[in-house]
Formats: structure tokens, C-alpha cells, sequence
């Protein structure tokens, strides 16, 4: 795979992590302290907000393990797999989460 592949595979990866996260419980909770007052609090938009949020940390966190690895001396393609990995574990961890 291409290296643009591979980071677009991790960003979906990222993106479903963002729906199906127990953390998503906790973002929305909070949604008064992350919301702009010039949005609505309807159901829709704080879903919405609470999974970008979710999708975001789960980008930079599976980016750690990449970063250090890359680090290390593995090269660009091997550290993009490792995010990709890294996006998929929190992402199966998610998903059994919810099961």
C-alpha cells in the first residue's frame, strides 16, 4: 500500500473509533465545556462534536507508538503501518467495548 493509503486507512480507522468509543459517553457528558454557545445543544450537533472529538484523540494517540518507532529508525512506511495498527487496536478495543 501507498503511504497515502495507509494514512487514509488510519483516518477511518480513527473516524469509526470516533462512534463506536465508551469515551464518547464522557465527551458528551461535558458538552457544555467544549460547545460554542452560538450552537444548539440539539442531540445532532453534540453527537457530531463528541465524535470528532473522540476521532481526533484517537488520531494523535494511535500517532504515538508511530512516532517512536520512526524514532527508532523503522522507516516512513513501516511507521505508517504502525498507526494504522494502532488506529485499529482502539478501534477493535472500541468496537468490543460496545459489545
Amino acid at each position: 500500500m501507498t503511504r497515502e493509503t495507509l494514512f487514509v486507512c488510519t483516518v477511518g480507522a480513527c473516524l469509526m473509533h470516533g462512534l463506536v468509543s465508551p469515551a464518547l459517553l464522557y465527551v458528551v457528558f461535558f458538552h457544555p465545556v467544549w460547545l460554542p454557545e452560538m450552537l444548539p445543544p440539539t442531540a445532532e450537533i453534540v453527537f457530531y462534536g463528541a465524535s470528532m472529538i473522540v476521532s481526533t484523540a484517537t488520531l494523535l494517540l494511535s500517532a504515538v507508538p508511530a512516532a517512536l518507532a520512526e524514532r527508532m529508525g523503522a522507516s516512513l512506511d513501516t511507521a505508517m503501518r504502525v498507526w494504522l495498527w494502532g488506529a485499529a487496536l482502539l478501534t477493535g478495543l472500541g468496537v468490543l467495548a460496545r459489545a
